[in-house]
């Protein structure tokens, strides 16, 4: 019997390793950042989109336009900050190092953060 890689998908967990060009952040080394995919207050971010389907060991480069990060990461961008210093960037390249599915209070912890303060879409709750 045949076992298929797990592919992402909606409310899995996904580890990738990231860099980024143009951005804002302590050091030029890929750096681990994992999310819940699919759990946006307001739906899949353009960022989820292009790692729809991809399994572990693959690979994705998205540019961004100049004024395009936030409209991009969406509600991953307070998570892309905290986990590993990205406050902005124009190209973010990532592989796919894990997907998991999440305990039940993962993915519930994961929504409660999405929340936006509704002025920046960063999932902070309020400036």
């Amino acid at each position: 019997m045949t076992r298929t890689k797990p592919t992402i998908e909606n409310l899995t967990k996904v580890s990738l390793n990231i860099t980024a060009e143009g951005k804002t952040t302590p050091n030029d080394q890929a750096a681990v950042f994992e999310f819940i995919y699919g759990v946006g207050a307001d739906g899949i971010t353009p960022f989820e989109k292009v790692l729809f389907g991809k399994s572990v060991g693959d690979h994705v480069r998205m540019d961004i336009g100049p004024a395009g990060y936030r409209e991009t990461v969406g509600h991953l961008e307070l998570p892309l900050f905290e986990q590993i210093g990205i406050a902005t960037a124009t190209c973010l390249m990532a592989t796919v190092t894990g997907i998991t599915k999440p305990e039940d209070r993962e993915v519930v912890k994961a929504m409660a953060s999405g929340g936006s303060c509704s002025d920046c879409g960063c999932g902070c709750g309020g400036h």
